[in-house]
């Protein structure tokens, strides 16, 4: 069954989703079976989460600390016709706080997507999603001694529409990738202060890959990306655009990965915004000196949009992990990475680091068992924004 994902395998490249990554998909995962139901196959999985986080507002003085339980069941529903797979996929998350029940969430991502191989040579992926989820109490828009201006956390939805179409067939001397999404987001309470965060993305990209060998590409990739505020009292409506030459690796010399540099540029709409340009930068790689024990490094330069101070926020990152499977079903991991971000046009700078280890044990080929330890810290020059923080929790992962 071919697996069903918009995004391709080096994408995330930011410093929290590596490490969320990183710390949550041991090489000895689930290996999930199905329910056959007529020419349908249905995957349900659930995770249950009991942990400790003695810092839950990532606040520098008088932390709080609370016992946090989380369930997340999930149900796939996947057809596949002749080359061609069409997918369903729910999740619903909650979460509940020992210390206050008001930062009790319920997330919901409702996601379809469908892989259409119409020849050799042409493909198509589309994908529709609905995700309604929230920001943790001090994250986002309220950090710091703002962590808990609100009652619970803030709470948002955002509806993504995409489709990439690939021509050339996947060992031809060349092949091209045309792709067009959008993303709508949209805040659901606390509109006095979230109503202005309100914005439409929408990207077009094309990808050229040369082949130099056979599991080695050229590429020449350009990207833009259109961001629209809601609100015409907004000046932060931009237009991005990245030109990136690069390469993708597959099994050479055992590593595997892809490197991505150029030229970025971020123009305002509104004069009263500065325009900036400089180097952008994508690597993803992985080591396998064994088949066993993969070593992961990651590092990109990316401009985010702000959540509070400044133009927009310029994020440098990198991370380093490790992952050993010692058999008797037992997986060891243990990374540690580092963000830096600026805030464009404001005085705003901060130094974000992340440890993390964790060992994982299959119990049974549908039943597995996590223990995992994270400590975070950073330091800003802004006065209320440093935090250091630990977590240590326990993970249960079941299906079928």
């Amino acid at each position: 069954m071919k697996k069903l994902d918009s995004k391709k395998q080096y994408n995330a490249l930011n410093l929290a989703l590596l490490l969320g990554a990183l710390f949550a998909n041991p090489a000895l995962a689930l290996e999930p079976a199905s329910i056959d139901a007529g020419s349908f196959q249905i995957i349900p999985q659930v995770n249950f989460q009991i942990g400790h986080d003695d810092n839950i507002y990532l606040t520098e003085a008088d932390s709080v600390d609370s016992m946090i339980t989380v369930i997340n069941p999930s149900v796939q529903t996947v057809l596949e016709k002749g080359l061609n797979v069409y997918s369903l996929n729910y999740a619903i998350k909650h979460g509940r706080y020992q210390y206050d029940s008001n930062d009790n969430y319920t997330d919901h991502d409702l996601t379809a997507q469908a892989y259409l191989d119409f020849n050799v040579r042409n493909r198509l992926e589309l994908l529709a999603r609905y995700l309604k989820t929230h920001e943790d109490r001090g994250t986002g828009l309220n950090q710091g001694v703002n962590a808990t201006v609100n009652n619970s956390p803030i709470e948002y939805h955002v509806n993504t529409l995409s489709a990439e179409y690939s021509f050339g067939a996947n060992e031809a001397k060349g092949r091209i990738e045309v792709e067009a999404e959008v993303n709508d987001r949209e805040y659901d309470n606390y509109r006095t202060q979230t109503a202005a965060r309100d914005r439409i993305n929408s990207k077009v990209r094309g990808a050229f890959y040369y082949r130099m060998m056979p599991k080695t590409y050229l590429l020449f990739e350009i990207e833009h990306e259109n961001i629209d505020y809601d609100r015409s009292t907004v000046t932060l409506d931009s237009d991005e655009i990245e030109y990136l030459l690069g390469a993708t690796w597959e099994a050479t010399a055992k590593t595997t990965g892809i490197f991505k540099i150029g030229y970025a540029e971020k123009d305002f709409d509104f004069a009263t915004r500065n325009d900036s340009d400089g180097i952008s930068w994508e690597l993803a790689a992985n080591w396998a000196p064994r088949t066993y024990s993969v070593v992961s490094f990651v590092t990109s330069k990316e401009e985010e949009e702000t959540d509070g101070a400044g133009n927009y926020i310029d994020t440098t990152s990198w991370s380093l992990g490790w992952e050993h499977d010692w058999g008797n079903r037992v997986v060891s991991r243990v990374g540690y990475g580092q963000s830096e971000q600026e805030y464009v046009s404001s005085s705003r700078e901060d130094q974000t680091k992340k440890f993390g280890v964790g060992v994982s044990y299959q119990l049974q080929r549908w039943l597995d068992l996590e223990l995992d330890y994270t400590y975070s810290d950073r330091e800003s020059n802004q006065v209320g924004l440093d935090f250091d923080k630990n977590v240590v929790y326990l993970t249960v992962q079941g299906s079928l």
